[in-house]
C-alpha cells in the first residue's frame, strides 16, 4: 500500500468538521468546500497524516466494499483536494497509528464514494488577501476537530 501522507495546507486553508461534515475554506480564493459522510472521514484521516494504506485499510474494515474501489475513490478525492490546493504532501510526517475508526452510523449506512463539493457563491465575500489577523485562531482550527 501507498505510504504517502498529506496534511492541511495551513498557509491557505481553514477547516472544521461539524456534525459529520467537513467545511473547508480556501482563504486565498474565498472558495469553500464541503465533504460529508465518508468524505469527512477521509478528510479527518488525511489531515491527521494517515497514509493512503491506513485510510484504505480503515475504510475497508468498516464498510462492505472492496479495498480496490475504496483506494480508487480516495485517490480521486486526494487528487481533487490537491488540485484545489487544500492539502499538501506531508514531507517527513511522523507515521501515525491506525487507531481511528469511523462513526458507527456511517458504517451502518453503507459505503458511498466520497465527493468534494465546491461552493463558489460567496467567493467574493470570503476572499481574504491577505488573511485577516487572528483568523487562524478561530474555533475551526481546533486540532482535535480538523
Amino acid at each position: 500500500m501507498n505510504d504517502r501522507r498529506w496534511t492541511l495546507n495551513q498557509t491557505e486553508v481553514a477547516a472544521k468538521v461539524i456534525d459529520g461534515e467537513a467545511i473547508i475554506l480556501n482563504l486565498s480564493t474565498g472558495l469553500y468546500y464541503s465533504l460529508d459522510g465518508i468524505g469527512a472521514e477521509v478528510w479527518e484521516m488525511l489531515v491527521a497524516n494517515r497514509s493512503m494504506g491506513q485510510i484504505v485499510d480503515t475504510l475497508a474494515g468498516a464498510y462492505a466494499e472492496s479495498a480496490q474501489r475504496i483506494e480508487t475513490d480516495v485517490e480521486q478525492l486526494v487528487s481533487d483536494l490537491e488540485r484545489e490546493n487544500l492539502i499538501v504532501t506531508a514531507n517527513g510526517a511522523t507515521p501515525m497509528t491506525n487507531d481511528w475508526s469511523p462513526a458507527t452510523e456511517g458504517a451502518a449506512a453503507g459505503y458511498v464514494s466520497p465527493a468534494l463539493v465546491k461552493h463558489t457563491d460567496m467567493a467574493d465575500l470570503l476572499a481574504l488577501d491577505p488573511p485577516m489577523p487572528g483568523l487562524m485562531d478561530g474555533p475551526w482550527t481546533d486540532s482535535e476537530q480538523v
